[in-house]
């Protein structure tokens, strides 16, 4: 027994796995992805506000909905608000959410990307703009996606049930969009993180292949163990009655969970940093706009004298 705790000691793989979980400084890390993720919930939530008039939905039939589903005492104020933003729409107000949101989502993926770059032992990061640029992209075209696919693996099925138990449709359609909620999130989130882990850090990865371990892990921890939740959350529901300790509760949980989301995704990139070292050395990107220029400007100039 104690060879063998000897052995595992002494194993290369465990050696490079508490070098890399170290250099991530994961505590510090995943607390200010978290903050910059949840600060984009209030953008979002009002950008989802200004769209809704458009839609030209029934306002009548909605406020029927909250009456039976939400406590007596926050229900008047939640009314007054929801009917005022369904009949006055301001795209001025919406301009300045899509901008808050851009800025904040901005700024969460820039704090993860430079926690995968220290995951990695990556010392030198991208320039500031193209730091900028992948981080958008990253936003809006992965993160945005990930985080709706984990709010429905968590919510999903809770919010499908509880709209079959007002709005009654044919079962068997039920039964299949209730079976298809997992593997569909699954998916969506597998194909999410791979690109994700692709593209964020400053690291040569030349082959999908080097993110797969993190990716497979993240996926199973952010779905499957998001699902519990889900259910819980289901159960529980019915059963909040002080609102001023559920809404304090809310915020706290909210915070804990991006806090657990970003430790995921950090862990994840531990995991594929370890993949990828055992296959050879971690090489940079190239990331400094001006010495990428310079390298340009060499090649010209060798070009150059060489055909004189």
């Amino acid at each position: 027994m104690k060879h063998l705790i000897e052995k595992i000691l002494a194993s290369r793989r465990l050696n490079d796995f508490l070098f890399f979980y170290k250099s991530a400084e994961m505590n510090l890390s995943s607390i200010a992805v978290a903050y910059y993720l949840l600060l984009s919930l209030f953008p979002v939530l009002m950008i989802v506000g200004n769209i809704l008039p458009f839609l030209h939905l029934d306002t009548a039939m909605i406020l029927d909905f909250l009456k039976d589903n939400l406590p007596r005492q926050l229900y008047a104020t939640i009314a007054n608000i929801v009917d005022s933003i369904l009949s006055r729409p301001s795209t001025g107000l919406l301009s300045v959410s899509v901008l808050t949101g851009f800025w904040t989502f901005s700024k969460a993926m820039t704090s993860l990307q430079m926690a995968m770059n220290k995951a990695y032992e990556v010392s030198d990061h991208r320039d500031f703009l193209v730091s900028q640029f992948f981080s958008i992209i990253a936003s809006f075209a992965i993160i945005l996606f990930l985080f709706v696919a984990v709010l429905l693996s968590t919510f999903g099925q809770a919010v499908l049930a509880n709209i079959y138990k007002h709005i009654k449709f044919d079962p068997h359609l039920y039964a299949t969009l209730h079976n298809m909620t997992i593997p569909a999130v699954a998916i969506t989130v597998f194909c999410a993180l791979a690109l994700l882990y692709f593209i964020m850090p400053n690291v040569k990865i030349r082959k999908m292949k080097y993110v797969l371990p993190g990716t497979v892990f993240s996926t199973v921890v952010l779905v499957f163990l998001t699902n519990v939740l889900g259910k819980y959350i289901g159960r529980t529901t019915d059963m909040m009655a002080d609102l001023k300790t559920v809404g304090s509760l809310v915020v706290f949980a909210l915070m804990l969970w991006f806090i657990f989301i970003a430790k995921v995704l950090i862990f994840g990139a531990i995991l594929n940093a370890v993949y990828l070292k055992r296959h050879g050395d971690i090489e940079t990107r190239r990331g400094e706009i001006v010495a990428i220029i310079k390298n340009v400007n060499s090649k010209k100039l060798e070009e150059k004298a060489r055909s004189n």
